[in-house]
Protein backbone atom coordinates (compact mmCIF):
# COMPACT_ATOMS: atom_id res chain seq x y z
CA UNK A 1 0.00 0.00 0.00
CA UNK A 2 2.92 2.27 0.77
CA UNK A 3 4.18 2.01 -2.31
CA UNK A 4 1.02 3.24 -4.49
CA UNK A 5 -0.05 6.45 -5.79
CA UNK A 6 -3.17 7.61 -6.72
CA UNK A 7 -2.45 11.53 -6.29
CA UNK A 8 -0.69 12.16 -9.76
CA UNK A 9 -4.09 10.66 -11.48
CA UNK A 10 -6.76 13.46 -10.30
CA UNK A 11 -4.44 16.02 -9.54
CA UNK A 12 -2.93 16.55 -13.00
CA UNK A 13 -3.91 19.36 -15.12
CA UNK A 14 -6.03 17.08 -17.31
CA UNK A 15 -8.06 15.76 -14.82
CA UNK A 16 -8.79 18.80 -13.08
CA UNK A 17 -9.67 20.32 -16.61
CA UNK A 18 -12.12 17.90 -16.98
CA UNK A 19 -13.63 17.71 -13.21
CA UNK A 20 -14.26 21.73 -13.92
CA UNK A 21 -16.08 21.01 -17.03
CA UNK A 22 -18.30 17.64 -15.54
CA UNK A 23 -18.61 20.23 -12.43
CA UNK A 24 -19.72 23.45 -14.69
CA UNK A 25 -22.72 21.27 -16.56
CA UNK A 26 -25.42 23.42 -16.54
CA UNK A 27 -24.44 26.37 -13.59
CA UNK A 28 -22.15 28.62 -16.22
CA UNK A 29 -24.47 31.45 -15.64
CA UNK A 30 -23.67 31.57 -12.11
CA UNK A 31 -21.02 33.90 -10.38
CA UNK A 32 -18.92 31.43 -9.04
CA UNK A 33 -18.22 29.74 -11.93
CA UNK A 34 -18.59 32.09 -14.09
CA UNK A 35 -15.15 33.84 -12.53
CA UNK A 36 -13.26 30.24 -11.89
CA UNK A 37 -14.01 29.57 -15.87
CA UNK A 38 -12.82 33.29 -16.67
CA UNK A 39 -9.49 32.31 -14.53
CA UNK A 40 -9.71 28.64 -15.58
CA UNK A 41 -5.95 28.04 -16.34
CA UNK A 42 -4.46 29.80 -12.86
CA UNK A 43 -7.01 27.77 -10.92
CA UNK A 44 -6.51 24.50 -12.22
CA UNK A 45 -2.39 24.95 -12.28
CA UNK A 46 -3.00 26.01 -8.33
CA UNK A 47 -5.67 22.92 -7.55
CA UNK A 48 -3.04 20.69 -8.80
CA UNK A 49 -0.01 22.41 -6.93
CA UNK A 50 -1.81 22.29 -3.90
CA UNK A 51 -3.34 18.30 -4.13
CA UNK A 52 0.53 17.23 -5.17
CA UNK A 53 1.75 18.96 -2.00
CA UNK A 54 -1.01 17.49 0.13
CA UNK A 55 -2.14 21.08 1.36
CA UNK A 56 -5.56 21.61 -0.28
CA UNK A 57 -7.95 22.02 2.19
CA UNK A 58 -11.84 22.65 1.84
CA UNK A 59 -13.37 25.78 1.50
CA UNK A 60 -16.27 27.34 3.47
CA UNK A 61 -19.34 25.29 2.66
CA UNK A 62 -23.05 27.10 3.14
CA UNK A 63 -26.25 25.58 3.62
CA UNK A 64 -29.97 25.88 2.62
CA UNK A 65 -33.06 23.93 3.09
CA UNK A 66 -35.36 22.44 1.02
CA UNK A 67 -38.67 20.51 1.61
CA UNK A 68 -38.71 17.77 -0.41
CA UNK A 69 -41.69 15.54 0.83
CA UNK A 70 -39.69 16.04 3.91
CA UNK A 71 -37.27 18.91 4.77
CA UNK A 72 -33.48 18.52 4.24
CA UNK A 73 -30.28 20.34 5.03
CA UNK A 74 -28.52 20.75 1.56
CA UNK A 75 -24.48 21.55 1.69
CA UNK A 76 -23.20 23.73 -0.93
CA UNK A 77 -19.59 23.48 -1.41
CA UNK A 78 -17.54 25.77 -3.16
CA UNK A 79 -17.12 25.57 -6.92
CA UNK A 80 -13.45 24.78 -6.06
CA UNK A 81 -14.42 21.95 -4.10
CA UNK A 82 -16.57 20.52 -6.34
CA UNK A 83 -13.67 20.21 -8.98
CA UNK A 84 -11.92 18.63 -6.49
CA UNK A 85 -14.48 16.25 -5.84
CA UNK A 86 -15.16 15.67 -9.53
CA UNK A 87 -11.52 14.63 -9.97
CA UNK A 88 -11.17 12.50 -6.76
CA UNK A 89 -14.25 10.50 -7.62
CA UNK A 90 -13.61 10.04 -11.12
CA UNK A 91 -10.32 7.95 -9.64
CA UNK A 92 -11.84 6.42 -7.11
CA UNK A 93 -15.37 5.75 -7.84
CA UNK A 94 -13.96 2.38 -9.92
CA UNK A 95 -12.09 1.04 -6.73
CA UNK A 96 -15.05 1.62 -4.24
CA UNK A 97 -17.14 0.27 -7.37
CA UNK A 98 -14.83 -3.16 -7.17
CA UNK A 99 -16.67 -3.39 -3.64
CA UNK A 100 -20.34 -3.72 -4.01
CA UNK A 101 -22.76 -6.28 -4.40
CA UNK A 102 -24.54 -6.62 -8.47
CA UNK A 103 -28.03 -5.38 -6.91
CA UNK A 104 -26.71 -2.16 -5.46
CA UNK A 105 -28.24 0.40 -7.99
CA UNK A 106 -27.27 4.23 -6.53
CA UNK A 107 -23.81 5.77 -8.16
CA UNK A 108 -23.19 3.61 -10.62
CA UNK A 109 -22.91 3.51 -14.47
CA UNK A 110 -25.60 1.69 -16.20
CA UNK A 111 -27.48 1.35 -12.95
CA UNK A 112 -29.34 4.13 -11.20
CA UNK A 113 -33.28 4.80 -10.30
CA UNK A 114 -34.91 2.91 -13.27
CA UNK A 115 -32.91 0.02 -13.20
CA UNK A 116 -33.44 -0.24 -9.26
CA UNK A 117 -37.69 -0.01 -10.21
CA UNK A 118 -37.09 -2.67 -12.60
CA UNK A 119 -35.43 -5.38 -10.82
CA UNK A 120 -38.12 -4.79 -7.71
CA UNK A 121 -40.93 -5.09 -9.81
CA UNK A 122 -39.60 -8.16 -11.08
CA UNK A 123 -39.21 -9.79 -7.42
CA UNK A 124 -42.44 -8.06 -6.48
CA UNK A 125 -44.38 -10.51 -9.27
CA UNK A 126 -42.49 -13.07 -8.49
CA UNK A 127 -42.86 -13.24 -4.64
CA UNK A 128 -45.45 -12.80 -2.32
CA UNK A 129 -44.06 -11.12 0.58
CA UNK A 130 -41.53 -7.84 1.00
CA UNK A 131 -39.78 -6.08 3.58
CA UNK A 132 -38.70 -2.79 2.88
CA UNK A 133 -35.73 -1.56 5.46
CA UNK A 134 -34.48 2.19 5.41
CA UNK A 135 -31.98 3.92 7.68
CA UNK A 136 -32.87 6.62 9.61
CA UNK A 137 -30.60 9.68 8.76
CA UNK A 138 -28.21 7.64 6.76
CA UNK A 139 -26.27 10.65 5.71
CA UNK A 140 -25.80 12.20 9.16
CA UNK A 141 -24.78 9.27 10.51
CA UNK A 142 -22.40 7.46 9.18
CA UNK A 143 -19.04 7.13 11.22
CA UNK A 144 -15.99 8.55 9.92
CA UNK A 145 -13.70 6.21 11.62
CA UNK A 146 -16.04 3.03 10.11
CA UNK A 147 -16.49 4.70 6.87
CA UNK A 148 -12.31 5.29 6.60
CA UNK A 149 -11.48 1.60 7.56
CA UNK A 150 -13.81 0.73 4.20
CA UNK A 151 -12.36 3.25 2.16
CA UNK A 152 -8.78 1.98 3.35
CA UNK A 153 -9.78 -1.44 1.99
CA UNK A 154 -10.59 -0.12 -1.46
CA UNK A 155 -7.97 2.91 -1.84
CA UNK A 156 -4.02 1.66 -1.86
CA UNK A 157 -2.96 4.90 -1.18
CA UNK A 158 -2.50 6.60 2.34
CA UNK A 159 -2.05 10.41 0.66
CA UNK A 160 -5.64 9.87 -1.30
CA UNK A 161 -7.17 8.22 1.90
CA UNK A 162 -5.66 11.65 4.05
CA UNK A 163 -7.55 13.58 0.92
CA UNK A 164 -10.99 11.71 2.12
CA UNK A 165 -10.40 12.42 5.49
CA UNK A 166 -10.23 15.85 5.28
CA UNK A 167 -13.26 15.69 2.69
CA UNK A 168 -14.44 14.10 5.74
CA UNK A 169 -13.58 16.45 8.67
CA UNK A 170 -14.67 19.55 7.25
CA UNK A 171 -18.13 18.23 5.92
CA UNK A 172 -18.80 17.30 9.62
CA UNK A 173 -17.60 21.25 10.49
CA UNK A 174 -19.95 22.22 7.91
CA UNK A 175 -23.75 23.73 8.39
CA UNK A 176 -26.40 21.08 8.33
CA UNK A 177 -27.72 18.47 9.93
CA UNK A 178 -26.27 17.47 12.95
CA UNK A 179 -25.54 13.61 13.69
CA UNK A 180 -28.57 11.88 15.39
CA UNK A 181 -25.98 10.60 18.11
CA UNK A 182 -27.68 7.11 18.83
CA UNK A 183 -25.97 4.73 21.56
CA UNK A 184 -25.05 1.32 20.85
CA UNK A 185 -23.87 -1.59 22.46
CA UNK A 186 -20.80 -1.07 24.18
CA UNK A 187 -21.23 2.70 24.26
CA UNK A 188 -20.87 4.73 27.01
CA UNK A 189 -22.60 7.73 27.61
CA UNK A 190 -20.38 10.10 25.76
CA UNK A 191 -19.30 7.43 22.89
CA UNK A 192 -21.67 8.96 20.50
CA UNK A 193 -20.00 12.73 20.88
CA UNK A 194 -16.61 11.76 20.94
CA UNK A 195 -16.93 10.08 17.58
CA UNK A 196 -17.18 12.33 14.47
CA UNK A 197 -19.85 11.53 12.28
CA UNK A 198 -21.89 12.70 9.10
CA UNK A 199 -20.99 13.60 5.43
CA UNK A 200 -23.29 16.76 3.68
CA UNK A 201 -26.46 16.29 1.36
CA UNK A 202 -25.62 17.24 -1.93
CA UNK A 203 -21.68 16.79 -2.04
CA UNK A 204 -20.33 14.20 -4.83
CA UNK A 205 -17.66 12.48 -2.39
CA UNK A 206 -21.00 12.28 0.03
CA UNK A 207 -22.99 9.97 -2.69
CA UNK A 208 -19.71 7.90 -3.15
CA UNK A 209 -18.85 7.36 0.23
CA UNK A 210 -22.47 7.05 1.60
CA UNK A 211 -22.94 4.21 -1.00
CA UNK A 212 -19.36 1.86 0.06
CA UNK A 213 -20.60 2.31 3.54
CA UNK A 214 -23.42 -0.08 3.54
CA UNK A 215 -21.75 -2.37 1.38
CA UNK A 216 -20.67 -4.79 4.23
CA UNK A 217 -24.46 -4.98 4.84
CA UNK A 218 -25.33 -5.87 1.01
CA UNK A 219 -22.42 -8.74 1.64
CA UNK A 220 -24.11 -9.82 4.88
CA UNK A 221 -27.37 -10.19 2.76
CA UNK A 222 -26.06 -11.88 -0.38
CA UNK A 223 -23.17 -13.92 0.70
CA UNK A 224 -24.14 -15.35 4.13
CA UNK A 225 -27.56 -15.26 4.42
CA UNK A 226 -27.77 -16.04 0.62
CA UNK A 227 -30.82 -13.70 -0.06
CA UNK A 228 -31.23 -13.86 -3.74
CA UNK A 229 -34.57 -11.26 -3.85
CA UNK A 230 -32.81 -7.83 -1.72
CA UNK A 231 -31.33 -5.12 -3.61
CA UNK A 232 -30.57 -1.63 -1.95
CA UNK A 233 -30.45 1.85 -3.75
CA UNK A 234 -28.50 3.90 -1.24
CA UNK A 235 -29.89 3.41 2.16
CA UNK A 236 -33.27 1.63 1.24
CA UNK A 237 -33.23 -1.91 0.75
CA UNK A 238 -35.67 -4.37 -0.30
CA UNK A 239 -36.35 -8.03 0.75
CA UNK A 240 -39.08 -10.25 -1.51
CA UNK A 241 -39.62 -14.06 -0.52
CA UNK A 242 -42.30 -16.41 -0.16
CA UNK A 243 -42.15 -17.03 3.58
CA UNK A 244 -42.98 -13.99 6.04
CA UNK A 245 -41.31 -15.55 8.96
CA UNK A 246 -38.46 -16.02 6.84
CA UNK A 247 -38.30 -12.44 6.11
CA UNK A 248 -38.90 -11.86 9.60
CA UNK A 249 -35.76 -13.36 9.99
CA UNK A 250 -33.73 -11.74 7.41
CA UNK A 251 -34.72 -8.34 8.46
CA UNK A 252 -33.46 -9.11 12.28
CA UNK A 253 -30.16 -9.75 10.33
CA UNK A 254 -29.76 -6.97 8.24
CA UNK A 255 -31.03 -4.61 11.22
CA UNK A 256 -28.37 -6.10 13.71
CA UNK A 257 -25.55 -5.75 10.61
CA UNK A 258 -26.70 -1.81 10.33
CA UNK A 259 -26.19 -1.63 14.10
CA UNK A 260 -22.89 -2.86 13.57
CA UNK A 261 -21.98 -0.18 11.62
CA UNK A 262 -23.88 2.16 13.93
CA UNK A 263 -26.90 2.82 11.89
CA UNK A 264 -30.24 2.86 13.18
CA UNK A 265 -33.01 1.65 11.10
CA UNK A 266 -36.72 2.78 11.00
CA UNK A 267 -38.99 0.41 12.03
CA UNK A 268 -40.38 -2.07 10.19
CA UNK A 269 -43.27 -4.99 9.32
CA UNK A 270 -43.73 -7.90 6.68
CA UNK A 271 -46.30 -6.78 3.53
CA UNK A 272 -47.95 -8.41 0.82
CA UNK A 273 -46.98 -7.47 -2.71
CA UNK A 274 -50.12 -7.83 -3.85
CA UNK A 275 -50.97 -4.41 -1.90
CA UNK A 276 -48.33 -2.29 -3.25
CA UNK A 277 -44.37 -1.72 -3.05
CA UNK A 278 -43.77 1.89 -2.24
CA UNK A 279 -39.90 2.52 -3.68
CA UNK A 280 -38.41 5.46 -5.05
CA UNK A 281 -40.81 7.51 -5.74
CA UNK A 282 -43.10 5.11 -7.83
CA UNK A 283 -45.87 2.31 -6.59
CA UNK A 284 -45.63 -1.36 -7.86
CA UNK A 285 -48.70 -3.11 -7.95
CA UNK A 286 -49.23 -6.56 -9.27
CA UNK A 287 -50.66 -5.66 -12.56
CA UNK A 288 -49.08 -1.87 -13.02
CA UNK A 289 -46.55 0.61 -11.60
CA UNK A 290 -48.27 3.97 -10.28
CA UNK A 291 -46.22 7.57 -9.58
CA UNK A 292 -47.05 8.14 -5.96
CA UNK A 293 -48.86 10.59 -5.30
CA UNK A 294 -46.57 12.63 -3.30
CA UNK A 295 -44.03 12.74 -6.15
CA UNK A 296 -46.52 13.83 -8.61
CA UNK A 297 -47.54 16.56 -6.25
CA UNK A 298 -44.00 17.82 -6.02
CA UNK A 299 -43.27 17.88 -9.42
CA UNK A 300 -46.57 19.68 -10.38
CA UNK A 301 -45.29 22.24 -7.53
CA UNK A 302 -41.75 22.96 -8.90
CA UNK A 303 -42.99 23.13 -12.21
CA UNK A 304 -45.32 25.81 -11.11
CA UNK A 305 -42.46 27.71 -9.42
CA UNK A 306 -40.29 27.35 -12.75
CA UNK A 307 -43.52 28.74 -14.83
CA UNK A 308 -43.86 31.72 -12.46
CA UNK A 309 -40.33 32.29 -12.65
CA UNK A 310 -40.50 32.41 -16.32
CA UNK A 311 -43.20 34.60 -16.69
CA UNK A 312 -41.28 36.88 -14.87
CA UNK A 313 -37.54 36.51 -17.06
CA UNK A 314 -38.88 34.65 -20.33
CA UNK A 315 -34.91 33.88 -20.29
CA UNK A 316 -35.79 30.99 -18.13
CA UNK A 317 -38.47 29.01 -20.44
CA UNK A 318 -35.85 26.86 -21.57
CA UNK A 319 -35.03 25.66 -18.32
CA UNK A 320 -38.79 25.14 -17.87
CA UNK A 321 -39.13 22.78 -20.72
CA UNK A 322 -36.00 20.95 -19.74
CA UNK A 323 -37.55 20.46 -16.59
CA UNK A 324 -40.60 18.79 -18.09
CA UNK A 325 -39.09 16.60 -20.54
CA UNK A 326 -36.71 15.42 -17.47
CA UNK A 327 -39.86 14.82 -15.45
CA UNK A 328 -42.09 13.34 -18.26
CA UNK A 329 -38.88 11.02 -18.85
CA UNK A 330 -38.67 9.62 -15.19
CA UNK A 331 -42.70 9.44 -15.23
CA UNK A 332 -42.12 7.04 -18.51
CA UNK A 333 -41.13 4.31 -16.58
CA UNK A 334 -44.59 4.19 -14.55
CA UNK A 335 -47.83 3.92 -16.32
CA UNK A 336 -49.10 7.19 -16.46
CA UNK A 337 -51.76 7.52 -18.68
CA UNK A 338 -52.96 11.02 -18.70
CA UNK A 339 -50.79 12.21 -16.20
CA UNK A 340 -48.31 14.21 -18.63
CA UNK A 341 -51.84 16.60 -19.27
CA UNK A 342 -53.04 17.00 -15.60
CA UNK A 343 -49.47 17.60 -14.20
CA UNK A 344 -49.23 20.53 -17.21
CA UNK A 345 -52.83 21.59 -16.44
CA UNK A 346 -52.21 22.12 -12.42
CA UNK A 347 -48.64 23.45 -12.63
CA UNK A 348 -50.54 26.11 -15.63
CA UNK A 349 -48.48 24.78 -18.56
CA UNK A 350 -51.27 23.96 -20.31
CA UNK A 351 -54.24 26.45 -20.74
CA UNK A 352 -56.81 23.90 -21.75
CA UNK A 353 -58.99 21.72 -19.91
CA UNK A 354 -58.24 17.70 -19.51
CA UNK A 355 -62.08 16.52 -18.82
CA UNK A 356 -62.94 18.47 -15.66
CA UNK A 357 -64.86 15.51 -13.76
CA UNK A 358 -60.95 13.67 -14.02
CA UNK A 359 -58.70 16.28 -13.32
CA UNK A 360 -60.62 17.64 -9.97
CA UNK A 361 -60.76 14.27 -8.94
CA UNK A 362 -58.17 14.00 -5.64
CA UNK A 363 -55.03 12.33 -5.57
CA UNK A 364 -54.92 9.74 -3.29
CA UNK A 365 -52.61 9.19 -1.05
CA UNK A 366 -49.65 6.54 -1.68
CA UNK A 367 -51.17 5.52 -5.22
CA UNK A 368 -52.08 7.75 -7.87
CA UNK A 369 -55.00 7.93 -9.80
CA UNK A 370 -54.13 6.19 -13.36
CA UNK A 371 -53.50 9.89 -15.55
Amino acid sequence: MTGVSLVGDYASLTSLWAATLRAARGKRSRASVARTLLELEGTVLRLSDALMAGTWAPGMATARVVHDGKRRTITVSPFEDRIVHQALCAVIGPLLERGLVHHTFACRVGRGTHAALAQATTWARRHRYFVRLDVRKYFPSLDHAILLGVLARDIPCEATLALCARILAAGAAAPGEPPPRFHFAGDDLFTPWARPAGVPIGALTSQHFANRYLSPVDHRAKDRLRIRAYLRYMDDMLIFDDDPGRLISHGLAIEAACEQNRLRLHPWSIQPTREGVGFLGFRILPDCVRVKSTSVKRAIRRLALKRKAAAADPARWPDVSASVQATFAHWAFADTWRLKGVALQKSGLFAQQVEPEFAARPLRKGIENKE
